[in-house]
């Protein structure tokens, strides 16, 4: 095994068999609409639990594998006995547990608790602004609270996930378990998508074929594939001289038929942009060939995928005069998007500062818009500055805007394959998350976007690593042969990578 391989351990091996198995029996109840008797679920739990709390005691990232790879399924599966344990549902247990085996340190390693990181301060920064959007929402009316907690819950418990794996997944092999755990569960979450196209049978029209999977919404799926995909496809193109590493095509190529068959505008565009961003950080040889390829595509259109071109046809309406391409010729659903945009503009206007409060953009939109009924703005970052104001939405910005530094960051400095793997593919992820949220709240729950702050942790962990590497490896032979072995692997690349001419 060469030095940055991921090489695995027969231990680990089963590891990922158990999680595997795991995460296909959520696969096969959700796929199936398996209802199982509350007896049954609690069995399941208490046993499960016990387990766990076995198990966790001594290895407490086992139970960090578990949640990670349950949150994809925390929707459709809440995991609270039917309603009979709301505030104890499957994620608040997994994460209590791993709190209090935080707060006992035995996790520290001789670090302290709390990890400094630069992105730490933001990200306390956006939810102190979030509570207080809520608190300014208050006013709205009595039953205002109770209207807007769960969904304010939604949006903030993946933001504490990125301070747990900050602070408990602290090596490289724990970052790796993390990561192909995600993988796995990507790959998976695909093909029940597909599995659930293929049966869908007959139907009426579009809207009825769009699968909705994982998060029930057909546009939350797309973009829930668009932010992890490329992840193996990172691992493939830092490898493609290697043949066994383009197997890793295949969880790719199945990760985008689950965006195909969500039938998502904002899913292709979102695919697009991501697939330009990781070549051009990967090869500019790479990304020029890429443009190349759409301009093609542009100009023969049937080399699109039927769907595809169907769907993406669908966006402006046949027309007898004027631009084929203005607004006046969108379908009804994209020009009431575009006017709604236009309100949420206007209502940023008259509150720029700290906006209308949280979760009031759809009671309070029919007062901006030509439409007059309550909508959603279909778009991430005029929410935000609508209900939490321009400098919340600074904010955020700032959050994606450091992730992307901080990947770059660490796929240019790194020594070892699979951290630069990791950033290439989370940066191919991070642009497809720029080009969802125009078109949605992406991001305001934890199916979806828990993988993304459990990304930003990992980015931010591996920096600290790759900081240490000097002091724990400096003249060590180990560290010698790395660097030859480095070297020989970055002047064959230097033929089709530029970038990997870098010292």
């Amino acid at each position: 095994m060469k030095p940055g391989e991921v090489g695995l351990s027969k231990k680990q091996n089963s590891a990922y068999v158990w999680l595997g198995v795991f995460v296909l029996i959520l696969a096969y109840i959700v796929t199936k609409e398996v209802s199982l008797p509350t007896g049954v679920l609690v069995g399941a739990a208490i046993i499960g639990g016990l387990f766990l709390l076995f198990k966790g005691i001594s290895k407490p990232e086992i139970v960090t594998y578990v949640l990670v790879a349950y949150i994809p399924f925390s929707k459709i599966l809440p995991g609270d006995f039917g309603g009979l344990a709301v505030a104890f549902n499957m994620t608040n247990l997994l994460m209590f547990f791993i709190i209090l085996v935080w707060l006992s340190g035995r996790y520290s390693a001789g670090e302290p608790l709390w990890c400094p990181s630069p992105l730490n301060l933001p990200i306390i920064l956006f939810i102190m602004l979030g509570a207080l959007a809520v608190m300014r929402g208050i006013s709205y009316g009595p039953g205002y609270l109770s209207y807007t907690l769960t969904g304010f819950k939604r949006w903030m418990t993946p933001i504490v996930l990125y301070f747990l794996v900050l602070n408990t997944v602290k090596d490289k092999e724990n970052i790796r378990n993390v990561v192909i755990t995600m993988m796995i569960v990507c790959t998976i979450v695909g093909l029940m998508a597909t599995w659930d196209y293929m049966n869908i049978g007959e139907v009426s029209d579009l809207e009825k074929a769009r699968i909705g999977g994982i998060s029930d919404h057909s546009n939350s799926l797309a973009a829930f594939f668009n932010y992890y995909m490329f992840l193996p496809f990172g691992f493939f193109l830092l490898n493609m001289h290697r043949p066994r590493y383009w197997l890793l095509l295949i969880p790719f190529l199945i990760c985008f038929r689950g965006i195909m068959v969500t039938f998502s505008r904002g899913g292709y565009l979102a695919f697009a942009l991501g697939l330009y961003a990781i070549t051009f950080f990967r090869s500019k040889i790479l990304f020029v060939l890429l443009l190349l390829a759409t301009l093609v595509i542009y100009a023969n259109p049937i080399l699109l995928p039927a769907g595809i071109r169907y769907r993406m046809g669908q966006t402006y309406e046949k027309h007898t005069y004027g631009d084929e391409y203005s607004t006046e010729n969108l379908e009804a659903s994209s020009k009431n998007r575009v006017e709604v945009w236009k309100g949420a503009l206007e209502m940023i206007a008259e509150h720029p500062f700290f906006g209308v409060g949280y979760g009031l953009f759809l009671p309070m939109i029919r007062f901006y818009w030509s439409g007059g009924t309550p909508i959603d703005a279909h778009n991430t970052y005029l929410i935000i500055g609508a209900e939490m104001g321009l400098p919340t939405l600074f904010i955020f910005l700032l959050i994606i805007a450091m992730a992307i530094w901080y990947s770059r960051k660490l796929y240019l400095i790194s020594s070892d394959h699979f951290s630069r793997a990791v950033a290439l593919g989370f940066l191919g992820g991070l642009f497809g998350l720029l080009m969802s949220n125009m078109f949605g709240s992406r991001l305001d729950s934890q199916e979806i976007s828990g993988y993304f702050w459990i990304l930003c942790a990992l980015i931010m962990r591996l920096l600290m690593i790759e900081k240490k590497k000097p002091l724990e490896y400096a003249n060590t032979e180990e560290s010698q042969k790395n660097a030859q072995v480095i070297h020989r692997q970055k002047k064959l690349d230097s033929i089709w990578f530029e970038e990997d001419q870098k010292p």
